[in-house]
């Protein structure tokens, strides 16, 4: 019995995606080339591997045997593909994505300290496709949807509600009661929603529908920062910004590097993911 290590690893996308569909989209195939690859590996090993209904797939017993095999062979692969890639790289290169708001204080500080090297910053608060858009390295807030990738926990980001000096001097200060927030005038990005809805240390909901929105981070950091409005930002965004006064702390959301090395990315890649993982412990 010889099986196929491209089926092997079609059923391993199979199992992570629990869709056909999706597992052809993630591979680059039609719906009928998985399938058949699919029926390619349960042929040859002579068992069914999935239970398939018009709402769901599971494993089988044989399924659930195989899946760690596929696994462990993934890794393996990614581990060469690595190092192939460390040792022919005649042209340094180095695309990086990141969310606005970590571009600038977090990203570009360290890029900038790298020579020998061309560098792209896909400045995206979207979940890009590492593979579609070339991406060497991603940096993601908040968990990652399941995915092939080497996912890895740098650090945390800590949002607060901010405001303008000039604002919170008209409002007659920050109050004791921070519910009153609720009667000055929000901003927002346009992934929050209407109302905002802002969880408070004491279990309070703070409550408020925005006048502003702005589709970019810095957008909305420029309407606070113009006396405009309070609004939700992420403090290693603003708290070098003399504008700008913390009302009060919001969230803490775990920020992810993300590359398709596996468990040995290349020096060069692995140096800079303990580079951010450190400044973001600074800043």
């Amino acid at each position: 019995m010889k099986l196929n290590p491209n089926d092997l690893l079609i059923f391993l996308t199979i199992t992570e995606t629990r869709s056909l569909t999706e597992a052809a989209a993630r591979n680059g195939l039609t719906k009928s080339a998985v399938s058949q690859a699919l029926k390619r590996l349960e042929d040859a090993i002579g068992a069914k591997l999935l239970f398939r209904t018009t709402r769901s797939l599971s494993l089988t017993e044989a399924g659930m045997r195989l899946l760690p095999m596929c696994r462990k062979m993934r890794e393996a692969q990614q581990e060469i593909d690595a190092v192939v890639s460390d040792l022919t790289d005649k042209s340094a290169s180095l695309t990086v994505t990141a969310p606005h708001a970590l571009c600038q204080p977090l990203l570009i500080p360290l890029l900038s300290q790298i020579s020998e090297t061309d560098i792209r910053v896909i400045a995206d608060d979207a979940a890009l496709n590492l593979v579609d858009h070339q991406i060497d390295l991603a940096i993601r807030v908040g968990a990652p949807a399941p995915q092939s990738a080497q996912i890895t926990r740098i650090g945390t980001l800590n949002e607060s509600l901010w405001a303008a000096d000039a604002l919170v001097q008209k409002m007659g200060g920050v109050p004791g009661d921070l519910r009153a927030l609720e009667t000055w005038p929000h901003a927002a990005n346009d992934w929050q929603g209407s109302p905002l809805r802002y969880p408070l240390e004491n279990g309070d909901i703070l409550t408020a529908h925005p006048r502003f929105r702005c589709n970019t981070v810095h957008g909305l950091q420029g309407f606070i920062a113009q006396g405009s409005a309070v609004g939700l930002l992420p403090d290693i965004l603003t708290q070098t910004d003399p504008r700008l006064t913390r009302l009060v702390p919001i969230s803490q959301s775990p920020v992810y590097a993300l590359h398709q090395h596996g468990k040995t990315p290349p020096p060069g890649l692995r140096d800079l993911i303990q580079a951010l993982r450190n400044r973001l412990k600074k800043i």
